[in-house]
This record gives structure tokens, sequence and C-alpha cells, in this order.
């Protein structure tokens, strides 16, 4: 694998960096920082991103590079978040709306969405929505 791209939360918005860093991987500690915005435990983390519990762990504890699917899948619910606080205007704020259950949602949270790129898709409309105050 190619050497790690270092992380910076405003190349979120930007394709191409976004491209490099998934190709290249992102530290698992990228996840672990991740996990602690959403206010979520490192196994709810591991549901997320579809990676087993220990494997997670052991790849924080030593410091290892996320595989490109990982990477990705952890930069899009960065990125979700990121929205999330722009949205609300408050990291708090964003972190519950994660766990809440909007109706625009059918009663699952916003975390259960984001588990799928068409999923993650719909959590940023609905974003855009509440920003536009249209019911959701």
């Amino acid at each position: 694998m190619a050497k790690m791209a270092p992380f910076n939360p405003a190349d979120l918005e930007d394709h191409i960096k976004m491209a490099e860093l998934v190709d290249h991987g992102v530290s698992a500690q990228v996840a672990l920082d991740l996990a602690r915005h959403l206010r979520i435990s490192q196994e709810q983390l591991s549901e997320l991103i579809y990676l087993p519990k220990r494997t997670l762990h052991r790849r924080i504890e030593q410091g290892e590079v996320l595989k490109q699917d990982e990477s990705e899948r952890v930069l899009r619910l960065f990125r979700l978040y990121n929205r999330a606080v722009e949205v609300f205007a408050d990291e708090e704020r964003a972190a519950r709306w994660f766990s809440s259950r909007p109706k625009a949602l059918g009663g699952k949270t916003p975390l259960e969405f984001m588990k799928t790129e068409p999923g993650a898709r719909w959590v940023e409309e609905v974003l855009g929505r509440i920003e536009h105050g249209v019911f959701s």
C-alpha cells in the first residue's frame, strides 16, 4: 500500500483529496476520532464501517491504516457528521441527531442509514431539508 495521506477535515469537500485519501487509506485513529465526534462506542463504529471490533481495536492500537473500502466508509461518515454540524451549528446537537429517529427516516436513526452509500445520500438530503426548514 502506498504512503498514507494525512487527514484534514477540510479535505472532506475536496473530491480530489477525498479520492487520494481513500486510495492511500486513512489512519485507524481517524475512525476513533469519528466515534468520539458521533459519541458512539468503538463497537458501534465497527458495525457502521463493517469491520470486526477486534480488528478495528488492533488497527487503532497499532496505528495502522484502514483499507480502501474501510477508509471510504469512515470518510463518508465524517463528511456527514461535518454536514450535520454545519446544519445544526452545534457539535452536540449534531451528534444527538444521529441517534434520533426523524420521521423522514421511517423510524430509523441516521446512523442506521449511513451504513450504505444510498442511505448516506438520503441522510444528506434530510439534512438539506432541515437546513431549509422543510419538515423532516
